[in-house]
């Protein structure tokens, strides 16, 4: 029995670990194709689709039923949101000014925070409650955590929904020549922006546009010329960066969760009492056996 308990715990953490491996493998597929697509196609669009795959990649995971089904499922939701993660970043610092660029950035990063404690409180709220669940015969079941996972994928719905009244990065117009569309759209933060100050009178004008350029080569090349001159140090350096956060950030969010099960089931077997060859007559138990082991014992006219 003991030997089936560790057989099966060990499946749950591999399952676990898989289920993780996959989102990020999507993740990481999601980054390089839709980075490069959002130089194409525009920060917006690309956005706009990278969120609703993950939204209703995520949703219908909460509601496959079969092991592959659902890590394909989460294979596709890590695609998208992959994709979402660079093109946020460049499309928000792209309608900032340069000088409140990186306190702006900051408060972005904010948010991803608060996104983790959404995600925490959701499961602790959620999960243990088994009682949210129902079957339709034995080919069907719904249980607590599928409607954690859509409750998870609601916050995709909300940012769709917000995307839609957003206008594209005026950076992106630049690129691709449509400079009018692009000049309405920097008319437009001016002026909310003198509202906001209590300046509505002032005028939007520009002196000088610099126009940047396009790359319209694969996204393949594009990526290998950051390993070219001038880019190359500092690409290195930033990969190191990001490579060590991300695997000390999401490498310690993985495991942790087994190390405080391993730390409770030491401190759990720490406080076992070992009973051995005893004989209890006419007793009456008031209180738990738990966390007890009993040993050729012998329990007569016991209550």
């Amino acid at each position: 029995m003991e030997t089936e308990a560790v057989t099966i715990g060990s499946a749950l953490r591999s399952g676990i670990t898989t289920i993780s491996s996959v989102v990020y493998v999507g993740m990481m597929v999601g980054a390089f194709f839709w980075g490069g697509m959002s130089d194409k196609v525009g920060r917006r669009q690309c956005l706009l689709i990278c969120m609703s795959t993950n939204g209703f990649f995520a949703f219908l995971s909460s509601f496959v039923q079969g092991y592959g089904l659902f890590l394909l499922c989460r294979l596709v939701a890590g695609f998208g949101i992959g994709g979402a993660v660079p093109i946020v970043f460049s499309f928000f610092s792209e309608v900032l000014s340069r000088e409140k660029r990186g306190e702006h950035l900051s408060w972005l990063c904010m948010f991803w925070m608060i996104g983790e404690i959404y995600a925490s409180a959701m499961a602790w709220a959620i999960i243990p409650h088994y009682g949210w669940s129902f079957s339709m015969g034995s080919a069907y079941q719904f249980h607590s955590w599928r409607v954690f996972v859509v409750v998870c994928a609601l916050p995709c719905v909300c940012a769709v929904v917000a995307l839609t009244f957003m206008p594209e990065s005026p950076r992106f117009y630049l690129e691709v020549g449509k400079h009018d569309k692009a000049w309405m759209i920097l008319k437009q933060i001016h002026d909310t922006n003198m509202r906001a100050r209590g300046q509505p009178e002032k005028v939007f004008t520009v002196n000088r546009i610099k126009v940047p350029k396009q790359l319209d080569e694969l996204i393949y090349l594009n990526l290998m010329k950051c390993f070219n001159y001038p880019m190359r140090e500092n690409m290195i350096r930033l990969s190191i960066v990001w490579f060590m956060l991300s695997f000390g950030y999401y490498g310690l969010s993985v495991w942790f969760p087994d190390v405080i099960k391993h730390l409770q089931a030491d401190d759990y077997a720490s406080k076992v009492k070992l009973h051995n060859n005893e004989r209890i007559e006419d007793f009456t138990f008031n209180f738990t056996l738990e966390n007890q082991i009993h040993k050729n014992s012998l329990f007569i006219n016991d209550r």
